[in-house]
């Protein structure tokens, strides 16, 4: 074993194993100081000199990765995240994490069934509870940020830990703690709920169903919690029948009957054509004055309708895919409260599966995660 690949093995046993001191630390009469720069090894004073996921090892004032979390699980990864957003992206901050199909941070290969996430802040191991939304060939997993990153920066996101001999589910499932707002629809009472608002006139009314409900014609649903710009909210729904003529999904600012600016989501009407709708004055327009155009190629189907608002700029997806956006809004949102909306007018209703809502900047964050880990290496 030569060059190179010795220097390499010797660092990565020594930071398993014994730690980097005795990697070091070799009789006087046979001195060996391996070129460890190269594997991230520098110099450091305190854990802000150090690269995404590694600390300032006190003993030697070098960056190094953090001590093992549990000896439970024999291979781990790093997460990264980077902010290339002109804005802070904050802690809590949920950030989506593909894996599996084309161009996902990880493959469904990379992933055991064992698999939980972790995060090593101030000399200390934390499991983080996250969210997983599971599509037919892969899933989103929506981590919290435990650290705010500034504009241009990174950290890590988390540590990815699995390959249990249990084996076994191990991931701490807790979307009310990674998400500002999150519902999954599976209570859903009309009166003494204080998360939702409900304009139900007449005999209008939601109809329960099996995890989701149904708002129907004339109804409008609001979750009362509001998020200032920059925010992001998606629903996870199915628009049901042609005949709207005035079905709305996105962010209002006005917990009741009212519909007031600033405004922005999808307005979907006859044949389920539909135009983002931003409305930021109330003596103009609604933005932009475009054709509306079927919002999917399979309309019927439950989608992910996803509406980012932040400052002057609005981004509109479905199922991850650019529906519209637009920049220059004027006046732009500010500090206003942003409450997610249902609104459905005309003989169709909307299937809400789950809405959830966390304050992401336009710009979305960029995940990158690094080779596994082993516990136990051996060369």
């Amino acid at each position: 074993m030569k060059g190179l690949h010795a220097r390499r093995a010797l660092v990565r046993s020594a930071v398993v194993g014994a730690g980097l001191v005795g990697a070091l630390l070799v009789p006087s009469a046979c001195l060996f100081l391996p070129e460890i720069v190269d594997d991230g090894y520098v110099a450091c004073v305190t854990d802000a000199d150090c690269e995404a996921g590694r600390v300032c090892a006190a003993n030697v004032n070098l960056c190094a990765p953090p001590p093992w979390n549990d000896d439970a699980f024999t291979e781990r990864r790093l997460l990264v995240v980077d902010n290339p957003s002109d804005v802070e992206l904050p802690a809590g901050a949920a950030v989506p994490v593909r894996v599996g199909e084309p161009g996902g941070v990880l493959s469904l290969d990379d992933v055991e069934a064992d698999a939980r996430f972790a995060d090593f802040d101030g000399g200390a191991w934390r499991v983080v509870g996250v969210y997983r939304d599971l599509f037919r060939d892969h899933f989103d997993v929506w981590i919290p940020l435990s650290r705010p990153v500034p504009p241009g920066g990174r950290d890590a996101l988390a540590w990815m830990e699995h390959r249990t001999k249990e084996g076994g589910v191990r991931v701490v499932e807790d979307p009310a703690t990674a998400f500002s707002l999150f519902d999954d629809c599976d209570d859903f009472p009309i009166d003494g709920d204080e998360r939702r608002f409900v304009d139900a006139p007449g005999a209008a009314a939601l109809v329960p169903g099996d995890g989701t409900i149904d708002v129907v014609d004339n109804v409008k649903v609001v979750w009362s919690a509001g998020v200032p710009s920059p925010a992001s909210v998606t629903f996870r729904a199915r628009v049901n029948g042609l005949t709207c003529d005035e079905v709305f999904l996105g962010f209002t600012s006005s917990a009741n009957a009212s519909f007031s600016p600033p405004s922005a989501g999808f307005f979907i009407d006859q044949d389920l054509q539909a135009t983002a709708d931003v409305y930021a004055d109330p003596n103009q327009p609604a933005q932009p004055a475009v054709a509306p155009r079927l919002f999917a190629e399979v309309p019927g189907d439950l989608h992910r309708f996803t509406v980012s608002v932040d400052g002057a700029r609005v981004r509109l997806l479905v199922d991850d895919t650019l529906f519209e956006e637009l920049d220059g809004i004027d006046p732009a949102f500010a500090d206003t409260p942003l409450l997610p909306t249902v609104q459905v007018g005309g003989t169709c209703s909307v299937t809400v599966d789950a809405v959830w809502v966390t304050p992401l900047p336009y710009e979305r964050p960029k995940v990158s995660a690094s080779d596994a880990v082993p516990l136990n290496i051996t060369y």
